[in-house]
């Protein structure tokens, strides 16, 4: 049995971003992370690309986003970024696409906030992704991330004063990630037709998907 990597995790700001050395080794492990798709329902174009350039998950993120990092031995492992949600008044109430069945009621306190236009959040979940060996997939290095994400984002808002919860949004492929995400805690609360911009070699239904922390 090979011994279970040593992880170190560190926060960086947008800006801190492209200051690494190690940002184009980010760059290349997030995009060959996009194109594991072997357990996938739906699959990307084999020719896509996440990001086209090292500095496109900065421009991305703005200035209020931020990214965690996993290193093992000094190679990047993994990454998870949080960005301001920014809602496009796309989506659709979920039995829009519903297939088989109506999916299953949102709870109370999310119906409160779904409309067919307009799905209001906080902070977006985005680009978390692991290199795609087993070495490194499975081990909990993903869900490490994310807390760290979350720990941030639950930082800045009692530096406020506000003790509102925060509303983390998230989009994914219904059909691949779907299952995931609720298995975390996320809720979906809304959904569109899979955007082209995404590469994908079939149609699929991308669902927004909500998780409320508590900052006290």
């Amino acid at each position: 049995m090979q011994p279970k990597p040593v992880i170190q995790t560190e926060l960086f700001t947008s800006s801190e971003l492209l200051k690494q050395p190690w940002l184009p080794k980010l760059t290349r492990m997030i995009n060959e992370s996009y194109l594991v798709s072997h357990t996938d329902k739906i699959k990307f174009d084999p020719g896509k690309i996440r990001l086209k350039s090292d500095s496109e998950l900065s421009d991305e993120l703005g200035s209020d986003g931020f990214t965690a990092v996993a290193f093992s031995d000094g190679d990047v492992v993994g990454t998870a970024s949080m960005k301001p949600w920014k809602d496009e008044s796309l989506w659709k109430p979920l039995d829009h696409f519903a297939t088989d069945a109506v999916e299953d009621q949102v709870n109370d306190r999310i119906d409160q906030i779904l409309n067919e236009v307009s799905l209001p959040g906080d902070y977006e979940l985005a680009v978390v992704a692991l290199p795609p060996t087993p070495q490194i997939r499975g081990k909990g290095i993903a869900g490490r991330l994310v807390k760290i994400c979350e720990e941030e984002v639950l930082r800045r808002r009692r530096a406020t004063g506000d003790n509102k919860p925060v509303r983390i949004m998230i989009r994914v492929i219904r059909e691949n990630l779907g299952d995931y995400w609720r298995k975390q805690g996320f809720v979906p609360v809304g959904a569109q037709a899979g955007p082209k911009a995404w590469e994908t070699l079939d149609p699929f239904v991308m669902w927004a998907m909500i998780r409320e922390l508590s900052p006290q």
